[in-house]
């Protein structure tokens, strides 16, 4: 699926809007089960539709002023929309069909390409995702071609009456597809096709209808599950029973190094027997595999998931080598993903490890979790996810400071461990004395010493490391006694290196350096619209902000040096974001071998699983990708995954890419 375009828009002088109508219709935007923003649709004629949208997502959060003009069709032909966007930055897209040419012009980036009925793909509010339906609706088969070249479609909706909490609506649920194999997402309607509801971790819901998301995710999910499993079936194969990998060059992840010319037996989803392949030994093989000198290593494993919303992309993650991944969120969903995946019915990497977040209300509260009032409430949080089955707790910046050692100290007694990000107004180092096993996020690391008094439940967690960061002096005794503290403390530091990356080293006109390595096989789509109209960071800032991210890699050597544990994690950016996370650890100055090590073994470890994952050990199961190149020397071999062995299953990327419109790197 086209990634999405999250904005964030202010009322602006730039666009006047009509004054609102009587048939105005009033949504609500809610994330965990609370009202978090508004969206407001009207009409000033039967082809001019306008919005007016916003949400509050922890000081960021987008607000919108829109309007739309279209043909009878309902074909787009003009949009006008001016603000900020999600992280508060100058916005504007403008968008209309002159002759027979479409003229995009989206931060002052003006593209032109010629027109011919294509559907102009716009996601500055949800609520366009009702014209794109009911376009769709129109055309022949149900299908058409966005501007960019993409197809799209809709099918017969799945229609259905829910009664809850007093009302009774007939709904309609139609799926969309952005491309003819991609998974779908949704979009409900009432009978008459009026909008009604776009679901997610942020859902957006006809007003006075709030309390019904859950029960309307769940008939989603209920209505996916043929694709998910026809997914799977499709592009997984058996392993055999007996399975012999030989001429491989091995990689023992526990000691960072490589043996050549091996061979792997696996017997029923398990290793067996590893040796040099000089020896021939009298196996009766179901099949064999001459690896020819290529590098077969564990799995890699992403250490910062939020699975809810990844749910479609679990080819992406296995595609990259990715058969392992920590989530760190909690929405009521995850588990049964979880759980799909384990028994081969969802595409993923197994969800093998899980922390629960915990947040304090308030108007700047996680997006997800369990949110909480009180410490006792706190506490009973911890014991609500060790109930679940959770190992780990994640706590997070709206959280009371004082609670963070009562809270510590009772997750310790129950034999969880604790991580997550910084209370506001605490100071990295004293979370760590008051009981903390990890830090989330580098930044956290510098904020560290800039102070107790920001608030970092807010963006200026980010903003205040890009401006000052660069200014801290890592050989400094502060900085360095900090640091012994870290390692004598065996703090466990998940660094998501690769999310500053994007906002202190990427700028207007850049091409993303995640995406510079695969552009080649990027669909014609996207090739076309490369270059970063909405960056993070303003150029008036990339002076500060470029030293603060040079910074940030000189930290993250200086922490492998001082023997600190480091995992490898994302933040829910799928297998390219942890390839690019890796690179940029090389590039920190971490040898390739140890970084691959950082990928496999040492997330086996911090996750207690080494008795089963994180190696290519006799006894572990199989749990292997083969490699053409060698990542032990050079990382960004990372990306050249020839298959991928998970829970009996096969898996080939260059299958799995194809059927998203992707090309691979052979």
């Amino acid at each position: 699926m086209k990634p999405v375009l999250v904005l964030v828009f202010f009322w602006s002088s730039v666009l006047t809007l009509p004054a609102q109508q009587a048939d105005t219709t009033y949504y609500s935007v809610v994330k965990t089960g609370t009202v978090a923003g508004e969206q407001k649709v009207w009409h000033t004629g039967p082809t001019a539709i306008h919005y007016s949208y916003h949400y509050q997502d922890r000081g960021r959060g987008d607000s919108i002023h829109a309007s739309v003009r279209t043909n009878p069709e309902g074909m787009i032909l003009y949009l006008k929309a001016t603000g900020v966007d999600y992280n508060k930055n100058a916005y504007s897209e403008t968008f209309e069909v002159v002759n027979d040419s479409a003229i995009t012009t989206i931060n002052g980036i003006r593209k032109t390409s010629k027109f011919s009925n294509q559907w102009y793909e716009s996601w500055v509010t949800p609520g366009i995702i009702a014209m794109r339906v009911n376009w769709l609706l129109r055309q022949p088969g149900k299908k058409g071609v966005t501007l960019d070249g993409n197809p799209i479609r809709t099918e017969h909706p799945v229609e259905t009456s829910v009664s809850l909490n007093g009302k009774t609506a007939a709904l309609s649920l139609f799926a969309l597809y952005d491309n003819d194999d991609d998974p779908p997402h949704y979009a409900w309607f009432t009978r008459d096709t009026t909008f009604f509801a776009h679901l997610g971790l942020f859902s957006l819901i006809q007003k006075g209808y709030e309390t019904w998301t859950d029960t309307l995710i769940a008939l989603q999910e209920q209505a996916g599950r043929s694709y998910y499993t026809r997914q799977i079936k499709e592009q997984s194969a058996g392993i055999p029973r007996r399975l012999v990998i030989e001429h491989a060059n091995l990689f023992e992840s526990a000691t960072a190094t490589v043996k050549k010319d091996m061979t792997v037996v696996i017997t029923e989803g398990k290793i067996a027997a590893i040796y040099p392949s000089s020896e021939k030994k009298p196996i009766q093989p179901d099949s064999v595999i001459d690896a020819k000198g290529k590098f077969l290593m564990p799995g890699l494993w992403d250490m910062h998931l939020h699975y809810e919303s990844e749910k479609s992309e679990g080819g992406w993650y296995l595609a990259g080598g990715v058969t392992h991944g920590r989530d760190l969120g909690h929405v009521k969903i995850l588990l049964s993903y979880r759980d799909q995946i384990a028994s081969n019915h969802l595409l993923g990497p197994d969800i093998s490890y899980v922390a629960g977040l915990i947040d304090k209300q308030g108007p700047l509260q996680a997006p997800g979790g369990i949110i909480v009032a009180s410490l006792p409430d706190a506490i009973k949080a911890i014991h609500t996810y060790k109930q679940l089955g959770y190992r780990q707790i994640k706590l997070y910046s709206s959280i009371d400071p004082a609670w963070v050692a009562p809270m510590c100290a009772e997750a310790h007694k129950l034999g969880m461990r604790v991580s997550g990000h910084v209370p506001a107004f605490m100071t990295a180092e004293q979370a760590v004395n008051d009981g903390y096993d990890e830090l989330t996020h580098l930044n956290f690391l510098f904020l560290n010493f800039l102070g107790d008094t920001l608030d970092t439940r807010t963006p200026v967690r980010f903003s205040a490391v890009g401006d000052r960061a660069g200014t801290i002096d890592l050989q400094s005794p502060e900085v360095q006694r900090f640091i012994r503290l870290l390692a004598a403390k065996k703090i466990v530091v998940d660094a998501t290196l690769n999310l500053y990356a994007k906002r202190f080293n990427e700028f207007k006109g850049d091409t993303s350096s995640m995406l510079k390595p695969v552009v080649n096989w990027l669909p014609e789509y996207m090739r076309n619209d490369l270059a970063i109209a909405n960056p993070y960071g303003s150029d008036t800032r990339k002076p500060a902000y470029r030293a603060s991210f040079q910074n940030m890699l000189r930290m993250l050597k200086l922490l492998y040096d001082n023997q600190v544990e480091l995992v490898a994690g994302t933040d829910g950016g799928r297998a390219l974001a942890l390839q690019y996370e890796l690179e940029l650890y090389v590039q920190a100055g971490i040898p390739a071998n140890e970084v691959l090590k950082i990928a496999t073994y040492n997330a086996a470890k911090t996750c207690g699983l080494l008795n089963s994952y994180g190696e290519i050990r006799t006894g572990l199961m199989a749990d292997c990708i083969l490699i053409d190149g060698n990542p032990a020397q050079n990382i960004s071999d990372i990306r050249r995954v020839e298959w991928v062995i998970k829970n009996n299953k096969f898996y080939h990327p260059k299958q799995l890419l194809s059927l998203r419109g992707w090309k691979y790197y052979y």
